[in-house]
């Protein structure tokens, strides 16, 4: 499990893992939703990326952020580390403003 990895949710959803890997002796992760962009809320670009999870652009719900257990993340299916900057960029909007 690492900062950035995507888990299928055991409702079928995506979440992301967004907590830095420093706090990994916690039993918690901070994750945020991805929602496939024909389902998300209305956003905007700079709060919400989007991204292609499976050839289908999802969009990451910052603004659903929540914290998890550990054991509630089991299956990884894909890694959005190339895209940090991005979903860094959007939690510095969501807490900030800026």
């Amino acid at each position: 499990m690492a900062q950035f990895d995507v888990f299928r949710a055991t409702d079928g959803g995506l979440l992301v893992d967004c907590q830095s890997d420093a706090l990994a002796y916690l039993a918690t992760r901070l994750t945020a939703p991805l929602m496939p962009l024909s389902k998300a809320p209305e956003g905007r670009p700079r709060i919400n990326p989007v991204f292609d999870i499976f050839d289908e652009p999802h969009v990451l719900v910052t603004q659903f952020a929540a914290s998890i257990r550990k054991t509630e993340l089991r299956r990884r299916v894909a890694d959005l580390t190339p895209y940090r900057l991005e979903i860094v960029s959007a939690f510095d909007v969501l807490l900030t403003g800026v």
